[in-house]
């Protein structure tokens, strides 16, 4: 069954799942990150056909940026976005891992809420005797999945196919066409690996019994402070906590 048969067969069906709305932590603060965040968001909702659809927090609007606290408005509405999202797409890149996206993270663990990790970068740090992608304080958290790609490689390969398919131009104009092509796939081989994982990370359970699942989430109003009660009522948060139940990703 593919992504488009899964969505229309919801149609007209008050509890079916889907689509899911996924909440992009990571990186928003070069152009690359920029760039890549929305091709990503692109390519995972075209490949899902509108299945997985990505929130990205560096294209919301924030109206109130002349309040005296808006360093915690910031972090509220994020952390909103968190909670309400049905999955979680952390982007684990660097030797050092964002310190914001970190915080992202562990509020949906200790929401026991659907991740996928996605790490593009194939570089390690060392952990004597063994070599790791980023601290193991991150990992082996449940309802997890991991992906990590070698960025440089998928596109080395990419990139060598495209140039002998046109015969291996070495003029400027034909290098770019090669370049532009391999872009656009790369970024269509990491989606599909991502809705691989989401795909999967959907069928896990929330690790907390039946009884704790809702409790978690509404002691998450009060756990962040700084006015995230405030943010988030009680009837938002029970409408959110039905539609992730309707989702099976509460």
């Amino acid at each position: 069954m593919t992504g488009n048969e899964s969505v229309n067969s919801n149609h007209g069906t008050e509890n079916a799942a889907g689509p899911y709305t996924i909440y992009s932590a990571g990186g928003l603060f070069t152009q690359d990150e920029l760039g890549s965040n929305v091709m990503i968001k692109e390519a995972v909702w075209r490949l899902s056909d509108g299945k997985f659809q990505v929130f990205l927090p560096q294209s919301r609007e924030i109206r109130e940026l002349d309040q005296p606290n808006i360093e915690a408005f910031i972090r509220n509405t994020d952390l909103l976005e968190v909670v309400k999202a049905d999955i979680i797409l952390t982007r684990f890149d660097g030797l050092e891992l964002d310190s914001g996206t970190v915080v992202e993270y562990m509020m949906a663990k200790f929401l026991g809420k659907p991740t996928v990790i996605l790490r593009s970068d194939f570089r390690s740090i060392s952990f004597l005797p063994t070599v790791e992608p980023y601290n193991l304080m991150v990992k082996n958290w449940p309802r997890t999945v991991d992906i990590h790609l070698n960025s440089y490689r998928i596109w080395a390969e990419l990139f060598a196919a495209e140039r002998q398919a046109h015969g291996d131009s070495e003029s400027l104009q034909g290098l770019m066409s090669a370049e532009l092509v391999t872009l656009q796939k790369s970024v269509d081989e990491v989606a599909k690996q991502v809705i691989d994982a989401l795909e999967a990370v959907i069928k896990m359970k929330s690790p907390y019994p039946p009884e704790y699942q809702e409790v978690v989430y509404q002691e998450s109003r009060f756990s962040p402070g700084s006015g995230f009660d405030e943010l988030l009522s009680t009837s938002e948060l029970a409408e959110i906590i039905q539609r992730l139940r309707k989702n099976g990703t509460l």
